[in-house]
């Protein structure tokens, strides 16, 4: 069975640990609703389907950081800024 880690401080998962009692879960039940609840089922698409709404997505945010005021700057400038 695959596993998931995350790394939480010990305040959120005292935390999550209290919310999920008193809904009556665990926290992986807790933490599973709460991050699959707004999920689309995916066996309800087709492979065509869900490629043409990645396509979708993916046009879209294209678009946008096209439209968008873009930073000409490489990564490896601002790494070096940033460490000076």
């Amino acid at each position: 069975m695959p596993r998931l880690s995350i790394d939480i401080s010990p305040e959120q998962h005292q935390k999550l640990k209290a919310i999920a009692a008193l809904k009556g879960q665990s926290i992986k039940e807790y933490v599973l609703e709460q991050s699959l609840s707004d999920a689309p089922e995916i066996s309800d698409q087709t492979e065509a389907e869900a490629l043409a709404k990645l396509e979708a997505f993916l046009i879209s945010r294209k678009n946008e950081a096209q439209s968008s005021d873009v930073v000409k700057t490489s990564a490896q400038d601002i790494f070096a800024d940033t460490l000076s």
